[in-house]
């Protein structure tokens, strides 16, 4: 596959590589083996997919350890966990954000508007992304 392929083109061949995998799903590995093309082009490819799924009425794309990428029709509880732990990861970035970047810069201008505002909307995005990880 040369350059300037399109991201759509990647997605096709990836999308006909995970439905002829199902249920089991493919690694980045397996993915490139089955569609002969980078990882590059599979991170792209994937990425396409995931914003298109939707439109056309495919499951979401999901990955865990044991699995690899995965589409499932109807595995409610995959798709649950594979969002929780999306939710835990950005809680865990933005937490690391806030105590990186943010206190630090409260610390030095604790009146400053900005920061105060900043650092309220930082608080409410935390405590959502908290319960969005834990919730049952």
């Amino acid at each position: 596959m040369g350059r300037g392929v399109p991201a759509h083109v990647h997605a096709e061949a990836i999308l006909s590589a995970l439905q002829e995998a199902r249920p089991a799903g493919l690694t980045v590995i397996q993915l490139m083996a089955a569609t002969e093309r980078t990882r590059a082009q599979i991170h792209t490819g994937l990425a396409h997919l995931r914003q298109v799924a939707a439109a056309r009425g495919l499951p979401p794309v999901t990955w865990d350890r044991k699995w690899g990428y995965r589409l499932l029709d109807d595995a409610p509880e995959v798709w649950i966990g594979y969002e929780r732990a999306f939710f835990d990861t950005v809680h865990h970035r933005v937490a690391n954000f806030v105590a990186g970047i943010l206190l630090p810069h409260q610390k030095k201008t604790p009146n400053d508007p900005y920061i105060r505002t900043v650092m309220a909307q930082m608080g409410a995005i935390e405590s959502t992304l908290q319960l969005l990880a834990n919730l049952e």
